[in-house]
């Protein structure tokens, strides 16, 4: 359908050209019989200047070369600038702006005559001074039609209050490794976004965000943890570190292992309306929309000890699926640079599964058990961005993300320290996820 109007509009245009083409002929060939004399454009050169003039064109970084060379009011395919409209009371001489002296568009200047473009403050400090702006910035609502990113997320809190699962030797006052709640690595994923036009203040936009390797692992040996070194002299904290009921199989280990693996996604249909602050620097849209997020776990407690070995089995997962609205703001600090913020929340229905698992040296002691329920949950994000134009179709954009969810089941937050064989299922953690995003957006 696009290509369709793409060729009706080329043959359009082509068919303007030649009837403008045979228009000029026929005038120019009318005029040679009266004996008119065209008049001469390149002496128009060395005329004084008129008593306003742009002292520079479009910027480049946005523009390309064609808007540094060309017009002021001309954009990198040759295309005339349109100005955002925006009144302003007061103005004089049917501008846009207060303070104006024969128009213009932004904050008072009143150094400007015959017309401005834009912040007077930000243009003298930014331009020299003088007229508002050397040239006009283009500093329009920011657009684009995909956007793609890398992304790199780091979870926190996700085992807050989770013990250390080894003890080097018996007792409470015993040197402890393997604590889950260390800080782990930003773990990479990637992340699209598309938009469509719905009008000419809004848009559909779809958005995809998927970490699929959320992952980490640590081991401690008896050997290696004692000094002189001495096996089977782990301790577990379901038996207080040795201190309590020993658990044949977890205690009195030679080797403890964890193991950590987890997936975050998010899938987002949005609708968002543009607004314009009183100076065109400032724009943004109101986003309302649906939000399906997924947050999975498996964390694995395998230990190798005196009497067998043993594995605890602690796995999760969480469907959100529910409304959230939000906002977004930027602001064009130079044309071809803005730096935007960002805010969404939303309600969901947490649908989520969790089980317990053990297997023991003795079989009789297996178990494993399964949990699914609904209930309501929160969830809250927010960014801060900063896109840079390097093309007229092409831009680098940078973010740094932040996104909590609370009301889940983790597995962090079902860890009974004073109990193995707990099946007993909590169901009201929550967890934080923050990282830095870099990527492209383009425009058709």
């Amino acid at each position: 359908m696009r290509r369709s109007l793409t060729n009706l509009h080329a043959m359009a245009s082509i068919g303007v050209v030649l009837l403008l083409l045979v228009s000029v002929r026929s005038t120019r060939a009318q005029n040679r019989q009266v004996g008119y004399r065209p008049p001469n454009f390149n002496t128009l050169s060395q005329q004084e200047p008129p008593a306003y003039q742009p002292r520079l064109p479009a910027s480049p970084l946005a523009g390309g070369l064609t808007a540094a060379r060309g017009d002021a009011f001309m954009d990198a395919h040759g295309k005339a600038i349109v100005m955002p409209a925006s009144y302003y009371q007061d103005s004089q001489g049917g501008g846009y702006s207060q303070e104006y002296q024969g128009g213009g568009y932004g904050a008072a200047c009143p150094s400007c005559s015959g017309g401005g473009y834009g912040d007077a403050s930000l243009g003298a400090s930014m331009m020299g001074g003088g007229n508002c702006y050397g040239g006009p910035d283009q500093s329009g609502p920011h657009y684009f039609d995909v956007s793609v990113a890398a992304v790199f997320l780091r979870g926190e809190e996700l085992f807050d209050g989770a013990p250390s699962f080894a003890s080097v030797g018996v007792g409470l006052n015993a040197p402890r490794v393997l604590n889950p709640g260390d800080e782990g690595d930003y773990e990479p994923g990637w992340k699209i976004a598309v938009r469509y036009d719905l009008g000419p203040l809004s848009l559909f936009e779809a958005t995809y965000m998927g970490l699929y390797d959320i992952s980490a692992s640590g081991q401690a040996r008896s050997l290696d943890e004692t000094n002189p070194p001495a096996n089977f002299q782990l301790f577990s904290p379901f038996s207080n570190y040795g201190t309590g009921t020993l658990i044949p199989g977890v205690d009195d280990a030679a080797v403890v292992q964890l193991g950590y693996k987890s997936d975050l996604q998010s899938t987002e249909l949005s609708y968002r309306r543009y607004w314009v602050d009183r100076s065109p620097r400032i724009t943004g849209t109101f986003l309302l929309g649906f939000r399906y997020l997924r947050l999975t776990e498996d964390f694995t407690y395998n230990t190798f000890a005196l009497a067998g070995d043993s594995s605890r089995l602690w796995s999760s997962e969480n469907d959100m699926l529910g409304a959230q609205v939000g906002g977004d703001g930027w602001f064009t600090l130079r044309q071809g640079l803005r730096l935007g913020s960002e805010i969404k929340v939303g309600l969901y229905n947490n649908h989520y599964v969790f089980t317990n698992a053990g297997n023991l040296p003795d079989v009789a002691d297996n178990f494993r058990s399964t949990v699914k329920g609904d209930q309501v949950a929160f969830a809250a994000e927010g960014s801060v961005s900063l896109v840079i134009d390097i093309l007229p179709s092409w831009s680098l954009r940078g973010d740094y993300q932040v996104l909590y969810m609370n009301s889940l089941a983790l597995a962090g937050g079902n860890v009974d320290a004073a109990n193995y064989f707990s099946t007993a299922t909590q169901t009201q953690s929550d967890a934080l996820y923050h990282g830095f995003n870099a990527g492209l957006e383009y425009i058709w």
